[in-house]
């Protein structure tokens, strides 16, 4: 008979703990209501390079900040995802912070879930004021919670119960939003990137390849296309057989690929979702809503 390590042993147990408990507490936050990733919208087709359209991308959300009237342009627009039909919002930490790293003021910040265009109402979009922010800027994360008034419920994005097989991900399309001006003033178009095992990174006489995935975060080959690089909280999607899945979030926090070589538009990086202590904080959060630990306006 085999001899079993018990290092190994308990580290297995260890983690279908973790997962018991997340899918608790995602039960929990979600109020039993299980579904996710469902676009709710009569046209199912993704074309990249197009502008969206109203009920397609129910999870996508904006975050506007104004320090002036609302009459003016935003003054900052950062990216998330809706992952709880209550109103729980992940984008990147450093876009919610001014350039002291202080707290935008929440008085003027507005969560749009389900928008086609900046400040454009339309049909399944929903616009609500920020309650509650919170961060974790080790990983460059900031849980968004929206001041839901009424009976409404959105459609969140799932989330990866269990660690991603990546080597079944290879080669399949990963799908995000970015603002466009080429067809209306602050509408969003899809961008489609396919999931490679390296990246590309071109220096002034030579090119390097890097894996795609490491140091916890997944970095997408974007050199030669139209994808502008952002860093304020782009979610990074994909089709699985549970829904549409989050896989990543555009943060500032970057490793190098490799450092000196790496030139604008080669790569953009993307913090993984998947890891474990991702997921534990952001359910420690769902489970302490309204606990003075949660950051509010720094005004």
């Amino acid at each position: 008979m085999a001899k079993i390590d018990p290092s190994r042993l308990l580290a297995v147990a260890t983690w279908l703990v973790v997962l018991a408990g997340l899918s608790v507490a995602r039960a929990a936050a979600a109020g039993g209501q299980c579904a996710c990733g469902i676009r709710q919208s009569t046209n199912q087709s993704v074309v990249p390079g197009e502008q969206i359209e109203p009920g397609e991308w129910p999870w996508q959300v904006g975050i506007y900040w104004w320090r002036g009237s609302k009459l003016n342009p935003p003054d900052r627009v950062c990216e998330g995802a809706l992952l709880d039909p209550d109103g729980w919002v992940l984008t990147s930490a450093s876009c919610l912070r001014d350039a002291r790293g202080v707290l935008l003021q929440l008085g003027g910040m507005v969560g749009h879930v389900g928008l086609v265009a900046l400040q454009q109402r339309t049909e399944g979009s929903r616009r609500f004021q920020v309650e509650n922010v919170t961060f974790n800027d080790e990983l460059d994360l900031a849980l968004v919670l929206l001041k839901v008034e009424d009976d409404w419920e959105g459609m969140p994005i799932c989330l990866s119960d269990e660690p991603e097989d990546w080597n079944a991900l290879y080669g399949k399309p990963t799908y995000l939003l970015q603002q466009s001006h080429r067809h209306k003033l602050g509408g969003f178009e899809i961008v489609k990137l396919e999931l490679e095992r390296d990246v590309i990174c071109y220096g002034s006489t030579m090119a390097v390849k890097a894996k795609a995935l490491a140091d916890n975060h997944i970095k997408l080959k974007t050199r030669g296309t139209n994808y502008q690089h952002t860093a304020r909280g782009t979610p990074l999607y994909m089709l699985k057989p549970e829904g549409w899945t989050l896989l990543g979030i555009s943060t500032k926090v970057q490793s190098s690929v490799p450092g000196t070589l790496c030139q604008p538009g080669d790569y953009e990086s993307f913090l993984n979702v998947n890891l474990a202590a991702v997921h534990q904080w952001i359910f420690s959060e769902f489970r302490t809503e309204g606990d003075d630990s949660v950051e509010s306006s720094t005004e």
